[in-house]
């Protein structure tokens, strides 16, 4: 069961809420002092998580080569560390220069470049949706030197981290007559 909070609940907010719910086939158990219980069904929990699936695989930055998936995991799940080519090959279990020839044959780029690309996609991520400093962002996304950072965001953009980040975010909406709502499960 998820529980909705509303904040400054309206007669007009509750019901268009409930309404919004039934019509997105949650079962809405009860709607009393601003708290409205729903219930997910099970049919509606899978494709949910289908859903989830389908989002984190579009976004990868990475191709779907069969031969490539271990590669491409072990960046995934390292990028964030100071990690080499070397160690990416030794993960894999093939020698730097096989694994080197192998990437550029099948993508056109390096494994570091594909190292690089995933830090810097993560690094745009964190400066849109964060307050993070651009000193905190290069360390998190696995960055020693943060002039390296730079020149490497520059690279892809055109552009510092800073301005970059004033130019994609929008005018934030204005919150005037809005109901906010929480959702805690």
């Amino acid at each position: 069961m998820t529980h909705i909070l509303l904040i400054n609940e309206t007669y007009e907010t509750k019901n268009l809420l409930i309404k919004c719910l039934e019509t997105a086939g949650f079962e809405v158990i009860s709607a009393d002092n601003g708290l409205v219980s729903v219930h997910v069904g099970q049919e509606k929990s899978s494709i949910i998580e289908e859903s989830k699936k389908a989002n984190t695989l579009q976004t990868s930055i990475f191709p779907s080569i069969p031969r490539l998936r271990e590669v491409f995991e072990f960046i995934e799940s390292n990028y964030h560390q100071p990690i080499s080519l070397k160690e990416v090959a030794q993960a894999v279990g093939y020698s730097s220069a096989y694994l080197t020839d192998l990437v550029r044959k099948l993508t056109g780029t390096t494994v570091n470049d594909w190292i690089i690309r995933r830090r810097i996609t993560q690094a745009c991520k964190l400066l849109v949706e964060t307050n993070y400093s651009v000193t905190h962002i290069a360390l998190e996304v696995g960055y020693q030197n943060i002039n390296h950072f730079y020149s490497q965001f520059r690279n892809y953009h055109n552009n510092t981290p800073h301005a970059w980040r004033e130019a994609q975010r929008c005018q934030p909406l204005s919150k005037a007559n809005t109901a906010t709502i929480g959702i805690a499960s």
